[in-house]
């Protein structure tokens, strides 16, 4: 009994240590609300028959492009500042998302021509985006987001196998790899959108890690522009789950003169590159010329 005793306590411990953790990092009881950012209501780019690609940066992977009069949406989360719960398994416990919406939503939606959806995870598609836009607005998925959304009501989806086509615009969709080792089979697939047109080319990363698969993509692509989700996703244990600060440095390598616009940062609790870090190394790597990162709400152009 003597030694049966301090065994039981130990076990005790650890089974309360256990616990402690979990409710820590995979529940949102100890959460903290983000610090309350300004409300800009920056205008929303329009659509015009005169001008070249437009792409305004709104927030996190949420990006609205302009082209060939076309109206296109990609990975709208469009939820209000601190309304869902952090990412569990990650360190920073601070509701999401991290900033408010830099403008209204109802001036964003208007007139879209279609949604351009990489996955279906909640920072880039929401519950918000999912109440708010028309139920029969043109919706570009991968394979098995489309189920997903027709259960949530959206009657106008199409799958993207390999090409789709939206007026003059060509779309072209790759699959990429959201994570690899413990985190490849929780985070699913992910793709990445090649748009193209007579004049201009773009590609949309998507949340992809930096592999040989993605590096087969840029080299088949040599998009003029690549927006691509940097952040460094981390969850407490693993490797980054997107783009990294090297792997922008990466691509400069195989686009070199192709300009990178670095979305995805600073919304997200489970981003820890955040944008002012990557402005820094983008400094001091003399990549100012090629990388660039927009604040919530600027304009981004092919010229």
């Amino acid at each position: 009994m003597k030694i049966l005793k301090p065994v039981l306590l130990t076990g005790a411990v650890i089974i309360l240590v256990l616990v402690s953790i979990v409710v820590y990092f995979a529940t949102d009881i100890f959460a903290r609300n983000p610090e309350m950012t300004e409300f800009k209501n920056i205008p929303v780019v329009q659509k015009s028959i005169n001008s070249d690609m437009e792409i305004q940066f709104i927030r996190h992977a949420t990006v609205l492009i302009i082209v060939e009069n076309k109206k296109i949406l990609v990975d709208p989360m469009l939820g209000e500042i601190g309304t869902e719960s952090p990412y569990p398994m990650t360190a920073n416990r601070i509701k999401n998302p991290l900033i408010s919406m830099p403008v209204k939503n109802e001036n964003l939606i208007k007139d879209l021509d279609a949604v351009l959806l990489t996955h279906y995870h909640p920072d880039h598609f929401d519950k918000t985006a999912e109440n708010i836009l028309p139920k029969d607005l043109l919706i570009y998925c991968q394979p098995g987001d489309d189920i997903l959304l027709k259960e949530k009501g959206f009657v106008n989806v199409q799958v993207i196998d390999i090409k789709s086509d939206l007026g003059e615009i060509s779309i072209m969709r790759y699959e990429v790899n959201h994570a690899e080792g413990i985190w490849e089979g929780p985070m699913g697939k992910s793709s990445a959108y090649f748009l193209k047109t007579e004049n201009d080319s773009l590609l949309i990363s998507g949340d992809t890690i930096y592999d040989k698969n993605f590096e087969n993509v840029l080299n088949e692509t040599q998009p003029n522009l690549v927006i691509a989700n940097a952040g460094a996703a981390q969850f407490i244990i693993g490797t980054p789950i997107t783009l990294t600060a090297d792997a922008l440095k990466n691509i400069t390598k195989i686009l070199p003169n192709s300009k990178i616009f670095a979305v995805h940062m600073d919304a997200i609790n489970h981003c820890v590159l955040l944008k002012d870090d990557l402005r820094k190394f983008v400094a001091e790597e003399g990549l100012t010329k090629s990388i660039f990162v927009p604040n919530e709400g600027g304009m981004l152009s092919i010229k």
